[in-house]
């Protein structure tokens, strides 16, 4: 079984369903159970989501997140609260879960997944990837306080070690960073994740694990980090997951880029 969570509000379950289609089309012998973390998401939200995937292969679990409950974390009309309850997945996801597999809505799962399900967090919280040049990473990690040599992180996809945050995550910690750094937070949830867990992160290769349109074009001028140019056959055969973060998405009638008509669309025909 593997589990999946993903955070939300109304605004983006359309969106979920073609992430999750393009999930279980792509891995046909797992089963799934795919946690959905809310504090507002009505019947009709959720019976929509189970109509987008299989009843027999994957279960949606109703995790209602309390509206009180993170009151300290920050948010705004573009980073919604729900977006900060990845950081608390350990409190608020049944404790009998070892690890979850955090997946933004606005992605696409092409490839198989079980590898990078399976990965050994070498005693980690976190496995993630970092889309950023080094001068950005420098920029960041100076804004953000991080520790030398590390890397800024993209939250929309992240393994989480549940039993080991349970043991050792400090809430407090997190409120305090905060607090202190509320006007350095730009986005809000994935700062904090960087700010506070840089040191607890394990990092792991974009253009495989979470590849973007940008990181796509930066690869192939950069030649980051594989030393070699990419085309969409390449990525078609290797890369497992395909996030469209930032504001240019395949949905929108002003969208700019390539990977639309190749991986989202055919998720989407899927629904119909």
């Amino acid at each position: 079984m593997v589990n999946v969570l993903v955070t939300l509000n109304s605004g983006y379950i359309t969106q979920l369903c073609v992430m999750l289609r393009s999930l279980c089309d792509s891995n046909p012998d797992l089963k799934f159970s795919i946690f959905v973390a809310h504090s507002a998401l009505t019947n009709e939200d959720f019976s929509r989501i189970n109509s987008a995937v299989d009843s027999e292969r994957c279960e949606i679990v109703n995790v209602c997140v309390a509206d009180d409950m993170f009151q300290k974390l920050p948010y705004s009309e573009r980073w919604p609260k729900e977006a900060c309850y990845r950081i608390f997945a350990a409190k608020i996801l049944p404790a009998d879960l070892d690890r979850v597999l955090y997946l933004d809505p606005d992605l696409v799962v092409i490839n198989n997944i079980e590898k990078l399900y399976s990965t050994d967090f070498d005693d980690n919280y976190f496995i993630a990837t970092s889309h950023m040049l080094e001068f950005m990473n420098i920029f960041d990690r100076a804004r953000l306080h991080m520790t030398k040599n590390s890397l800024y992180i993209n939250s929309g996809v992240m393994l989480m070690n549940l039993d080991l945050l349970r043991k050792e995550q400090n809430a407090e910690k997190v409120f305090e960073y905060v607090r202190r750094n509320r006007k350095r937070l730009w986005l809000f949830d994935q700062d904090i994740l960087n700010g506070v867990y840089c040191e607890k992160t394990l990092y792991i290769d974009p253009v495989l694990y979470n590849l973007d349109e940008k990181y796509f074009k930066l690869n192939n001028i950069f030649n980051l980090p594989r030393k070699q140019r990419l085309d969409h056959e390449w990525v078609i055969n290797n890369t497992i997951i395909i996030h469209f973060c930032g504001k240019n998405k395949p949905w929108n009638e002003d969208y700019r880029g390539d990977f639309r008509e190749l991986f989202y669309l055919p998720a989407v025909d899927k629904l119909r």
